[in-house]
């Protein structure tokens, strides 16, 4: 993919910014800095008619003074002059620019004006591909292979996880500010283009590019509108075969509908032609943020159930209930275990316990039998193809947590526990039932009620355990999972 003009903005070598100032209080500001602190290794060029220096980088007075031609221009100004922008970049031999301003096809009524068709018709005149307007730029955490801790960020404020997960967005909130708190979100990411108004570059050229790129395996669309349909058919059709694709449709209601006529000038469809278009070629929709990370975090994982039969592990009932209610109303089966399954789960189990599926092991603290030989037993079986463990509760941090009472305290028979031996028992727990997943190819989801940023936690995910709060999420992603696994079984 070295050859798409895509690859050439996600991987400049130089970078001419206009707009960018020392106080930090502009756009342009914040993205400058972005590209700094994200560890660009490449040459920057400020353009700024009065400072002499922009960041600690020494500033010129327009593009042509700058002593090469930068490989990407980076334009933060009022639409009213970025015509002349584009000019003068066309002259120089600017190639690929990414157009933040807003100001064009989204004004309307006595505000509406012609600025998007003048600054394509110059782009069209020089040669121009252009990321824009009224968008957020990219990041790209592949631009220096060899180095994961390094990233070409014009938009996101946060250091991530590299991983395989790409996303082409038409909104630029969509394309970062979801990485906002990525100390509790187990996603890395790989690339992020928002497209904004695609006066020039649209989410096909996304799909272009995303189709053939080694580092992308799962992709992410926010959708508004889509200007090339049949193209679009034609390549998601190509790429779900291979490669899952995930996506948020925002039009279809009248509120929406309005809102995105302000947003970006989009003139958003019925919501039933997209929700058809998406099932003929297999995309995965969601109408929810959540879940939209959600399965990205699953599938970058490389998970895709061998069936829908759920296994259901729990230490409490209600949660048990709702997990198997939920699991066959998104048409996930609950299978009763057979009677000789039922009768090696009765001698593991304690006396109160229910065994037919879900497995409730009531209130129990025999931990190696709760997150080691249960898991085991049910994998082995044959009889399920995914499990989901409720109850996976830090006790440690509970009984810590009533040790800093006074009135407890001093006659508590239990003392603080030590976070090495804490780390080293989780560890023991979880290990043995990942590698007892990947041998019999049964994932395994796990949720625990406390907050993510207990050390309970913290150690589950760093261990490698797919971790979340609420037992619902993990039901709904793996039954459109499901459903893609099957499109994909029946399209290869």
């Amino acid at each position: 993919m070295n050859t798409h003009f895509l690859h050439e903005i996600l991987n400049p070598k130089s970078i001419a910014i206009y707009g960018a100032n020392n106080k930090g209080t502009s756009l342009a500001s914040i993205q400058l800095m972005n590209i700094i602190i994200s560890g660009f290794e490449g040459k920057i060029y400020p353009i700024h008619l009065k400072l002499e220096t922009v960041m600690g980088y020494k500033a010129y007075k327009s593009i042509t003074e700058v002593p090469e031609t930068p490989d990407l221009v980076i334009i933060v100004l009022p639409p009213n002059i970025v015509n002349q922008i584009f000019r003068e970049c066309g002259e120089k031999g600017v190639k690929r620019i990414i157009l933040i301003s807003g100001g064009f096809r989204e004004m309307v009524g006595d505000r509406a004006n012609t600025f998007t068709e003048e600054i394509s018709e110059i782009a069209k005149k020089y040669g121009i591909r252009f990321i824009g307007p009224n968008c957020l730029g990219i990041y790209n955490s592949w631009i220096y292979p060899e180095n994961d801790k390094k990233a070409m960020n014009t938009s996101i404020w946060e250091n991530l996880e590299r991983n395989k997960f790409s996303i082409a967005s038409q909104s630029g909130t969509l394309s970062s500010h979801i990485f906002f708190d990525p100390e509790n979100l187990d996603l890395g990411l790989g690339k992020s283009i928002s497209v904004g108004n695609e006066a020039n570059i649209d989410i096909v050229d996304c799909l272009e590019y995303y189709k053939d790129d080694e580092n992308t395996e799962v992709i992410g669309l926010y959708i508004e509108e889509l200007k090339r349909g049949k193209k679009f058919l034609e390549l998601a059709k190509e790429i779900t075969s291979q490669k899952p694709i995930i996506a948020i449709y925002v039009g279809g209601s009248k509120a929406g509908n309005r809102a995105l006529q302000s947003h970006t000038g989009s003139m958003a469809g019925n919501a039933k032609i997209y929700d058809a278009v998406f099932k003929e070629t297999g995309i995965i929709k969601t109408d929810y943020v959540q879940e939209f990370l959600d399965l990205a975090m699953i599938l970058t994982r490389g998970i895709y159930p061998k069936g829908n039969r759920i296994g259901i592990i729990t230490n409490s009932g209600g949660p048990g209930a709702m997990v198997a209610n939920n699991a066959e109303k998104n048409g996930l089966v609950v299978p009763e275990f057979s009677e000789s399954l039922q009768e090696q789960l009765k001698e593991v189990l304690p006396p109160i316990a229910s065994f037919k599926n879900p497995v409730d092991c009531a209130f129990d603290t025999n931990l190696p039998y709760f997150y080691i030989n249960l898991p085991e037993i049910l994998m082995k079986s044959g009889e399920i193809d995914v499990l989901i463990q409720y109850g996976v509760v830090g006790f440690q941090d509970v009984m810590d947590n009533y040790l800093k009472y006074d009135k407890i305290s001093p006659y508590a028979d239990f003392q603080k526990q030590d976070y090495e031996k804490t780390e080293e028992l989780v560890h023991k727990l979880i290990q043995p039932t990942l590698k007892n997943s990947k041998r019999f190819s049964i994932p395994i989801f796990y949720v625990n009620p406390q907050n993510f940023s207990t050390f309970w936690s913290k150690k589950l995910r760093e261990n490698g355990a797919m971790l979340f709060k609420l037992w619902d999420r993990p039901i709904s992603c793996i039954a459109k999972i499901c459903e893609y696994v099957d499109y994909r079984r029946k399209h290869t």
